[in-house]
């Protein structure tokens, strides 16, 4: 398989996973109708994944030109975004007076890992020159990035039920 299908590929699944978060985030605006953490989570999650997918083409262009200075290049923006994106979640949080969720607490988890792997793989390929984390590298980051749609899903989902007994067991 060619470095420019494994692009073409690696760029739809981003777009698919950008729509996913982004899709996320405008149901919970109409069905939190407030600030929450859920809502600050998932704006976050979707700009920054948005940011970074609508880069990805141009990072590729200049990663794919000689010297290691581009390389990092590719390497460098997406952990300053995912670092980036980590300070805003909480930035946000501290600043809408909110708490911090276990869906905020998730996403700003995978912000780190996703930062980490590609930290990891930079000083895999380029210092150490080994290949050891590629296979990490190649499968770890859609993987997580796929993974936060149904995790996400389902501590919210989680939360509602958990909200709804509440009041119940309040009125009744």
């Amino acid at each position: 398989m060619s470095w420019d299908t494994v692009e073409t590929i690696l760029f739809d699944l981003g777009k698919l996973v950008f729509v996913a978060y982004f899709l996320l985030f405008v149901l919970s605006v109409f069905i939190e109708r407030k600030v929450s953490s859920l809502v600050i989570s998932l704006m976050v999650l979707a700009v920054a994944n948005g940011a970074m997918t609508a880069l990805t083409p141009l990072l590729y262009q200049l990663a794919s030109l000689p010297g290691v200075f581009y390389k990092f290049l590719w390497y460098g923006v997406f952990i300053f975004f995912d670092c980036i994106a980590i300070f805003l979640l909480y930035k946000f949080h501290n600043l809408l007076r909110q708490n911090v969720s276990s869906i905020a607490n998730i996403v700003g988890v995978a912000f780190l890992a996703l930062a980490s792997i590609q930290t990891i793989r930079f000083f895999d390929r380029f210092v150490s020159n080994t290949d050891i984390f590629q296979v990490l590298y190649q499968y770890g980051i859609p993987i997580i990035n796929v993974i936060l749609v149904p995790v996400i899903v389902a501590l919210w989902v989680a939360n509602v039920k958990t909200k709804s007994k509440n009041i119940r067991l309040a009125v009744g």
